[in-house]
């Protein structure tokens, strides 16, 4: 699809006002390319890209009533694609630190000390059972792609499920395992 002249584009954002679909796909059509290729240069990845753009997109038509309210669409689509790019790559770090951490506590321990035998004992048992308390599909999720290493798209296609939707599930797991172990292993490395 050409470019659009910058009269073209307001028109476009007024039609959009009015719920027009076709200027929404127009306008679509017009950038998704253009923002594929500026959200890969951030995150190196063709999914997680494809999914930001839908992402944008999906924000702009739910913001569509004021789109005759933007000056300049081309620096809010950029920014919007910049800042979701950022958001993911942020997420990312902190999902990896976390599995990390999950990772040294899912393994079993082979210290000469007692000690810290009796501590990854017990940090593992509590691992276990802040495993279990996760809701099904999170916890079925959170095995198939941290404890199996199946990615995203392999995991969707087997249980039936778009790949944000595993992405929601997998995050909400860490979360969950974050936040119920984090007092636990406090306690558990001070006190010993």
């Amino acid at each position: 699809m050409q470019k659009l002249t910058y009269e073209r584009e307001r028109e476009l954002l007024n039609q959009l006002t009015l719920d027009d679909e076709q200027a929404f796909t127009t306008l679509f059509h017009s950038y998704k390319n253009k923002i594929y290729g500026f959200i890969l240069g951030i995150t190196s990845s063709k999914e997680i890209s494809k999914d930001i753009v839908q992402d944008v997109f999906f924000k702009i038509w739910k913001m569509r009533r004021r789109a005759c309210e933007i000056e300049n669409f081309n620096a809010l689509v950029y920014r919007m694609a910049r800042n979701a790019a950022l958001d993911h790559l942020k997420r990312a770090s902190r999902e990896s630190t976390v599995l990390s951490h999950l990772s040294v506590i899912s393994k079993e321990s082979t210290s000469d000390d007692p000690f810290e035998d009796i501590k990854a004992s017990e940090i593992k048992v509590k691992y276990e059972s802040a495993l279990q308390k996760l809701p099904k599909q999170q916890r079925l999720v959170y095995e198939l792609k941290h404890l199996q290493g199946i990615e995203y798209a392999e995991i969707a296609k087997k249980l039936s499920l778009s790949v944000p939707t595993i992405r929601s599930h997998f995050r909400n797991a860490l979360n969950s395992l974050k936040s119920n172990l984090f007092l636990t292993l406090f306690i558990i490395i001070t006190h010993f």
